[in-house]
């Protein structure tokens, strides 16, 4: 578990060095090839409630993906950090670009869902499909997250909600760009609680997992 620990921690300082030199431009556009890909895919059009997430600056631009599911009368919910050393999160229904513009920065300078407001929760609503973050990915569906564990955590509870309601598990797909996807002879270091997604879509084909 060690080694696991000091691994994804290395991973995690070069793709920060990685990702921080690359052009905004080039972040633009292919944050728009794989919004594009995901479109095109049967459980985005299939799904009614999605469950995405805003960009942490410099990173994977996920206003593409919430144009085109408010757009498409999808309805999305949004992550809000609830308690940071419980690795506790919530997504909550956002209702427009502009109610996410309105959106209160975090710390880590992400938009996130007002607190005092009553909206309602994924968890509840049962949504179809996650839209996943992450730092790093490789072939088979393997993530690195930041290393809080939230998305491990409510995916989990996500899983968990869908089997008490006898409802389908929600599909999980991540995202991200060229230079997060690891060469095919790499892996992901994975502990026991490390989620592997559904798919992972990159903006091209190559080292990218396909459910």
């Amino acid at each position: 578990m060690v080694e696991v620990f000091a691994a994804k921690k290395a991973l995690r300082r070069t793709m920060k060095a990685v990702l921080s030199a690359l052009p905004p431009a080039q972040v633009s556009s292919e944050s728009a090839r794989v919004a594009q890909r995901l479109l095109a895919r049967d459980d985005w059009r299939a799904a009614t409630k999605v469950a995405a997430f805003c960009s942490m600056p410099g990173e994977f631009d996920t206003k593409p993906i919430l144009e085109a599911a408010f757009a498409a009368r999808k309805r999305v919910f949004l992550p809000r950090v609830e308690n940071i050393k419980k690795r506790e999160m919530v997504l909550v229904e956002a209702f427009s670009m502009a109610d996410v513009k309105d959106f209160p920065r975090s710390n880590w300078g992400i938009p996130e869902p007002p607190r005092g407001e009553a909206r309602p929760d994924a968890l509840e609503a049962l949504v179809d499909l996650v839209v996943v973050p992450g730092v790093a990915f490789d072939g088979e569906g393997g993530r690195l997250g930041h290393g809080a564990g939230f998305y491990d955590n409510w995916i989990a509870r996500a899983d968990a909600a869908a089997a008490a309601a006898a409802a389908a598990r929600p599909a999980t797909v991540g995202v991200c760009l060229a230079a997060q996807v690891l060469p095919a002879s790499e892996s992901v270091p994975r502990e026991a609680h490390d989620r592997v997604l559904d798919a992972v879509l990159a903006p091209d084909d190559e080292g990218v997992h396909k459910q």
